[in-house]
Parts: C-alpha cells; sequence; structure tokens
C-alpha cells in the first residue's frame, strides 16, 4: 500500500506550454513494391495492398536508410497536483493513426469533450503526472510532412521518438526540466511505436502503458476495408496539398465498426466530433505495421496493456474473450524480460480506448499500476 505525505502534496492549476523542438533522426526503412500507376482513390486497391504485404509475415524488403528532419509540436504539462516523488517522471503520450495530440486531451484542448471526462492528460496531471504529449510526424501541427510511403514508418518514427526521449532526459526539450523517469503512453498504431522502442532501446523507457493494442497484425488488415481508406487531399480541404499516399478513414459506418465498437459504449456526439476532425494516416504506417509488433528480448520495464473487449483492430471479428486466451494477455509474451506485464479488458468497449464511456475506469487502473510499480 502507498500513503502520500501531505506535505508532499501542492494544488495548482496545470500549467502547459506548446512546444517546438527540432528533431533530426535516422532509421533503415523498407522499400515497399508499390504498384505503379496504383489507383490511391480506389479504397479496394489500397486495402488490397495493405492486406497483402502486412498479412504476408514472411516476405523480408530491402532497407534503405531514411532521414526525418523537422519540427516537432508537443505540449508539456506540469501537473496540477504536486507529488514530490512524481516529479522526476514524465508520461510520454503518442497517439494511433488519424489522431493527434488532441486524442489524449478529449479531442480538444485547453476544453477536451465533456470537460475532463475524456482527457488521459488531466487524469494524469490530478494524479501528480507531469505530461509531454506530441503530433507524430505527418499529423497535427508537427512539419514537414514526411514522405508517406518513404519516411512515415515505423522505424522512422520510432527513431524520432528515441531522439526525444533522450532529449527529455537531458533537459533539451522542455526548458528548465530533465526527467529520470519515462512513463510511455501509446494508442494502437502508438502501442507499435512504443514496442519497437522497447525492442530497438530497450533502456529508454521506465514504464509502458499500452492501449488499443495486441499480438497480432491479422485483424488489422482483415478487417481494415470497412474504412474505405482514401486520399486526404481528395477527402477535405483541411488536407489541400497532402501527397496522395496519405489517407484517412472515408465511410463513417466503417470507422465506427472498426474503431468504436458496440453502440451504446459511448457518446454518439465525441463519435461525431471524432470522424469530424479525424486526422491521416501514412500509408507507409500502415505497410510497416509488422516491423513494430514484434518480441522486445531485452527490455525489463513493467508493461501494462488496456484493450477493450470489443476492439476491432486487434480481435478478429470484434471479439477479443478474456483471461489468459485473449489477445491482451497473449501480447505479454512479447516483454519476456518485463519486470511485470499486466493487463485490462475495459467491457463494452471498441479500440477507441480514451473515447469510451469506460475511458475514466481505464484511466485508473493504468495508474493503480503504476503505482503499484514505484511511480
Amino acid at each position: 500500500m502507498i500513503f502520500l505525505v501531505s506535505t508532499n502534496l501542492c494544488y495548482a492549476n496545470p500549467n502547459c506550454t506548446t512546444l517546438r523542438i527540432p528533431v533530426s533522426a535516422t532509421a533503415s526503412n523498407e522499400v515497399f513494391p508499390i504498384p505503379t500507376g496504383l489507383d490511391y482513390s480506389n479504397p479496394a486497391a489500397i486495402s488490397a495492398l495493405i492486406e497483402t504485404i502486412i498479412g504476408d509475415g514472411i516476405t523480408t524488403y530491402p532497407l534503405i536508410p531514411t532521414t526525418y528532419d523537422g519540427t516537432i509540436v508537443a505540449r508539456f504539462c506540469e501537473p496540477e497536483v504536486y507529488i514530490a516523488n512524481r516529479s522526476d517522471v514524465v508520461q510520454y503520450f503518442v497517439s494511433g493513426v488519424t489522431e493527434n495530440k488532441l486524442y489524449w486531451s478529449g479531442l480538444g484542448y485547453p476544453n477536451g469533450f465533456d470537460g475532463d471526462m475524456y482527457s488521459t492528460i488531466a487524469y494524469a496531471s490530478k494524479q501528480g503526472y507531469p505530461t509531454f504529449v506530441i503530433d507524430r510526424i505527418g499529423v497535427g501541427e508537427t512539419t514537414p510532412r514526411p514522405d508517406p510511403i518513404v519516411q512515415e514508418q515505423v522505424n522512422l518514427e520510432e527513431a524520432v521518438n528515441h531522439e526525444l526521449v533522450m532529449m527529455l532526459k537531458a533537459g533539451t526539450a522542455v526548458p528548465g526540466r530533465a526527467f529520470n523517469r519515462i512513463v510511455y503512453v501509446g494508442h494502437s498504431y502508438g502501442s507499435i511505436l512504443g514496442n519497437a522502442q522497447a525492442t530497438n532501446h530497450p533502456t529508454d523507457i521506465s514504464a509502458f502503458i499500452l492501449t488499443g493494442f495486441g499480438v497480432s497484425i491479422i485483424p488489422v488488415a482483415a478487417d481494415l476495408p470497412q474504412t474505405a481508406p482514401f486520399p486526404a487531399e481528395l477527402y477535405s480541404t483541411r488536407f489541400a496539398g497532402y501527397q496522395p499516399g496519405y489517407l484517412v478513414t472515408s465511410s463513417e459506418p466503417g470507422r465506427r465498426g472498426y474503431l468504436w465498437g458496440k453502440p451504446g459504449s459511448y457518446d454518439e456526439a465525441i463519435f461525431e466530433l471524432d470522424y469530424n476532425q479525424e486526422d491521416v494516416v501514412g500509408l507507409g504506417e500502415l505497410l510497416s505495421i509488422g516491423g513494430g509488433l514484434k518480441e522486445a528480448p531485452v527490455s525489463t520495464a513493467p508493461v501494462y496493456i488496456v484493450t477493450g473487449d470489443s476492439d476491432d483492430v486487434f480481435c478478429l471479428a470484434a471479439t477479443c474473450g478474456d483471461g489468459a486466451s485473449s489477445p491482451q494477455a497473449q501480447a505479454c509474451t512479447l516483454f519476456p524480460k518485463a519486470s511485470a506485464c499486466g493487463y485490462f479488458i475495459p467491457v463494452g468497449t471498441g479500440h477507441m480506448i480514451s473515447l469510451h464511456y469506460s475511458a475514466q475506469q481505464s484511466f485508473q487502473m493504468y495508474h493503480k499500476f503504476l503505482a503499484s510499480h514505484g511511480f
């Protein structure tokens, strides 16, 4: 049992700052066989290509050194509750595809949908954790946009995360603040990037919270076509000038079925908000998923997995089951040296963990896990 001494508590409003952080990162990205003359405006053709490549699991593609030089836009918040033994810990948030940093604050800032109800950032702040949330390369305010196929892949994005983590530890990401312990909080593709970081840079992260995560990419490919992936530039004037390899989920029923799960488990208004302000996904991100979802043989950081029982991305037919046979429990096999690996399966919850009625319960469970391991 953990007791908090009252002299270590200080209450104030959260103090948030938007940061623009120059980053340079290099990694070996895959060279995928993109058909000549691929019709990006044909959702069936795009879905078939994705399913062929990530459903293969055998073919090894050539690698090419790839660099990203740009400015990562992040939001850093000092917590509204100060707790001395958490002042050197920062929660580092990385969103999934078609989402940006607003996912972590209830789809809005400074005010999210229904106040703090769906804000992971606000919940962490109330528990005394500093937070650092980024726009991944290709989404939100981060610039420039990389090539959506050649650059925007798991390996290079993980390398960008590694550089940012080193900066957080060195005190060069947040002026005047250096952190000894980094808690990586990912969602969906962001969780896959966390898996990749545990594999490629096993000493970077002190603990992993992986939401919307599972052990297999087969369901990802199998159920993706219902979303009707379509070029962002042709879909909305918001994306004018985007290269064809930047995609959105153009089918509202498809996005609902793939990402949101059972009707009644979420507020219809927050679904509509998410659909109307969705961000993009680079085709290279979807094609390279398999490169991130694999065993991290050295990392000893504790891992906690939160995936809903109706998640259609990592569970076939949106049926995840429970207990040791569930994809959530099986995902622990990817972290054989972890000092601990636990999981939580929120009932009646689809892929968008932070945006369901069960959000507060999910936030509570992962913070309980962190506290039990000294964070």
